[in-house]
């Protein structure tokens, strides 16, 4: 991977982010925007890299397909991941919404430390369920 300069300023901000919900054991929702393909996921790749203690995290990316291709395609990403949820979703656990999906992410997590949730391309899962 190429060299990662220029954007301490934003590795700081969720630094912070990630600090605070250390710090409160609450969970965060943190957006980035900006034009495509100028680096928003790049730099979230380096955050996680650059942790000291590693978070237990997923990163997804979604495609603009159906709502149940999506969640199945989040369920592989799960599986794949270090999440304690990857080995309920292993035993076979299929998601029939982001809330279910979501939801055992949040109770299978260590409440003592955090845990990160990349939902990339966001805009297309919100056309594919606005309820999310």
């Amino acid at each position: 991977m190429a060299g990662f300069v220029g954007r301490e300023q934003y590795l700081e901000v969720l630094d912070g982010e990630l600090e605070r919900a250390r710090g409160t054991g609450e969970g965060r929702f943190v957006s980035m925007r900006g034009r495509r393909r100028v680096g928003k996921s790049r730099l979230v790749e380096e955050f996680l890299r650059r942790q000291e203690v590693p978070v237990p995290h997923v990163f997804f990316t979604a495609s603009r397909q159906s709502l149940g291709r999506e969640l199945s395609l989040f369920a592989e990403d799960v599986v794949g991941s270090d999440l304690p949820a990857a080995e309920v979703v292993r035993g076979g656990l299929a998601f029939d919404s982001w809330d279910a999906a979501l939801t055992l992410i949040a109770s299978t997590a260590d409440r003592s430390s955090p845990t990160v949730v990349v939902m990339d391309e966001f805009p297309y899962l919100v056309e594919a369920d606005p309820a999310i």
